[in-house]
């Protein structure tokens, strides 16, 4: 059967396919068929059409993967069950056919691990707006087209998306988040007039920050005279943080016509008609999710208005020149939501709230508890069964005395120390006036035992 190029050892655990891998990040990052490997199927060395491996292998870290795959399955089948298939060719597609049925065989499961990725950044953003207050922004923001992010990198050419190592979710980079920020801020200078335009890249060299090549080969080459006398070189004094989504972000798949390559080849329009593209698939997260765009100021004493012109031009980012990939085909498009916001710290004080309640009331039962063995260590055998028979039932306790005799020393002092305490006192009186035989027994048994011990009963 084909499979994925690893060692066998690693096929034993995880499967050929890998089907057995719970984390989508690693499957799209080290379990794909890429299309140069050759897929053997049999013996005399058939391949399966490197396409369709490829691209099944990154189809299933998306929603709705194994409906998908088992469909593609299907139609393979149904194809290679045709009057006029060549036996090889039916061979091959049932081969296929085989080989998409196993990758349709996904183990992730995103919705646990998405509720506790929410919760964590919810957490984070408690935390780092506490931390940092008055120098951290916090902006909502609400995805209105489908968002394609990191493309470029991964082994399948234009199909590649960004996910968390761990949890297998969708986020955007830091380096993602700063660079739509940079482009907003270059295009703001570039409009400015003459008169405001030194104030602005003062401003921008501030926040991201410049180096000579910048100025050099980079897009500041026309604005090198604002430097005047300064170093091209400056720290930038805003830091870009990671977004992550605060809602479920699901994963799907897209697709995107190719071009004609027998064409472009050549050059000859009648190949047009000898072409047929086949649709490739690529992951993108789908519109709706929410994702926490977080900034702060670096060091003590940087200036507040350099955090209001990045979150500035992170709004006009977001909301007018989008994110990711494809936006001129609209990706990657924003709404602002700070209604959000502030529903998440709510929820999240609210629950810090919770969990700390909930502390104190188990830190309050961890102390009664170690004071109770502490005073339970320092009291005798005697007194510990004294407090034994005095937790008794009732009935439990006048079982316990009518077999007195057979008990061990240390219980019979403990359970007449028990019988002398105020709450057990009208139990025995009301023995003593009892006519019942067995209350008789019991007083004749206690009595004895009194005597024994030297103690004196009411």
């Amino acid at each position: 059967m084909a499979r994925i190029p690893i060692a066998s050892d690693v096929a034993q655990l995880i499967g050929p396919a890998a089907e057995k891998v719970e984390n989508r990040s690693l499957l799209l990052d080290k379990f794909v068929f890429h299309k140069r490997w050759p897929v053997e199927i049999d013996e005399r060395g058939r391949e399966v059409k490197w396409d369709d491996a490829s691209r099944w292998s990154f189809m299933r870290i998306a929603e709705g993967a194994s409906q998908l795959l088992n469909k593609d399955a299907q139609a393979k089948r149904y194809r290679a069950e045709g009057a006029n298939v060549e036996p090889e060719n039916r061979d091959r597609m049932l081969a296929e056919a085989q080989l998409a049925e196993s990758l349709a065989r996904v183990s992730w499961d995103s919705k646990e691990i998405s509720i506790l990725r929410t919760r964590h950044t919810r957490r984070f953003l408690g935390l780092f707006r506490n931390a940092f207050a008055g120098r951290a922004s916090i902006t909502i923001a609400q995805s209105e087209a489908r968002l394609a992010v990191n493309l470029a990198d991964s082994l399948i050419q234009n199909a590649g998306i960004c996910l968390d190592r761990l949890f297998g979710l969708p986020f955007v980079p830091g380096s993602a988040v700063k660079g739509v920020c940079r482009h907003a801020a270059l295009h703001e200078l570039k409009s400015a007039g003459e008169e405001c335009q030194r104030d602005r890249f003062d401003t921008f060299r501030s926040v991201f920050g410049t180096a000579d090549n910048d100025f050099t080969h980079g897009e500041l080459r026309p604005f090198r005279h604002l430097l005047s006398d300064r170093s091209e070189n400056q720290r930038g004094a805003v830091a870009f943080l990671p977004a992550y989504p605060v809602n479920e972000a699901r994963i799907v798949v897209d697709l995107t016509n190719v071009h004609y390559p027998e064409y472009y080849r050549t050059g000859r329009t009648e190949d047009l008609s000898k072409e047929r593209p086949q649709p490739n698939p690529f992951p993108v997260v789908e519109t709706g999710a929410r994702f926490a765009f977080c900034l702060v100021l670096l060091g003590s004493t940087g200036d507040p208005l350099h955090l209001q012109a990045a979150v500035r031009w992170l709004e006009t980012a977001l909301t007018v020149q989008g994110l990711g990939a494809k936006t001129a085909s609209g990706y990657g498009w924003f709404s602002l939501r700070p209604d959000v916001l502030q529903q998440l710290l709510d929820e999240e004080r609210h629950e810090a709230e919770t969990m700390a309640a909930k502390a104190k009331v188990e830190a309050e039962a961890r102390a009664k508890t170690e004071a109770d063995a502490a005073r339970r260590a320092a009291m005798s055998p005697e007194e510990l069964a004294r407090e034994r028979f005095a937790a008794m039932s009732q009935q439990d306790f006048a079982a316990a005395a009518s077999g007195i005799g057979t008990l061990s020393a240390t219980d019979q002092k403990g359970l007449m120390l028990a019988l002398l305490m105020s709450g057990r006192r009208d139990t025995w009186k009301s023995w003593k006036k009892s006519d019942k035989p067995a209350n008789k027994a019991r007083i004749v048994a206690l009595s004895a035992i009194a005597k024994a011990l030297g103690m004196s009963l009411p």
